[in-house]
């Protein structure tokens, strides 16, 4: 005689009562399965494919051989729209020496874009992740994120928050990977 539970108002076998959560929860690890690990400093950056401003496709692999500083952020986003500015003072500072800023928006609408962009003088490259396809791969969960991206395509660092890009502080981040 097995044991029994009442679920919803019915006898049922600790089987069956245990068998939906399980069978959920299986089929939840089934789903995860094929999710990708986090990225982490020192893995191959993931790669993506996003278009520009002007519906250009960009790769990642468009940058190797260069540092790339892979910032995602958006339009609503108060602490976003501060650190813009030091941006785009940081790929004219370093840029020479082989640093390319990549802005990845997630704004839902893409006409939200080219205003703010042109509002603020920004000349680095700006993508727009519709979906958010791109962020939920590099498990963005705040903004801004930045992703440091070395020459070879490893990642080096990640940075949560807004920062000031051209400070001497955040520039020493930069002096290694440049190298």
């Amino acid at each position: 005689m097995g044991f029994f539970l009442n679920v919803g108002g019915r006898p049922a076998s600790l089987r069956a009562a245990l068998g939906f959560p399980l069978l959920g929860l299986a089929l939840l690890g089934a789903a995860c399965a094929d999710r990708p690990d986090p990225p982490s400093p020192d893995q191959t950056a993931p790669p993506f494919e996003l278009l520009d401003l002007d519906r250009r496709t960009h790769r990642l692999s468009d940058f190797a051989g260069q540092v790339v500083v892979l910032n995602f952020w958006a339009t609503w986003c108060p602490p976003c729209v501060e650190e813009m500015p030091s941006l785009q003072r940081l790929e004219d500072l370093l840029g020479e020496d082989g640093l390319k800023v990549v802005a990845v928006s997630v704004d839902e609408r893409y006409t939200d874009i080219p205003d703010f962009v042109a509002e603020h003088d920004l000349r680095f490259l700006v993508l727009h992740d519709l979906g958010k396809r791109v962020s939920r791969r590099y498990e963005v969960f705040q903004f801004p994120e930045t992703w440091i991206i070395r020459r070879d395509g490893t990642l080096a660092s990640h940075i949560i928050g807004a920062r000031d890009w051209a400070a001497p502080g955040s520039l020493e981040i930069f002096r290694d990977v440049l190298e």
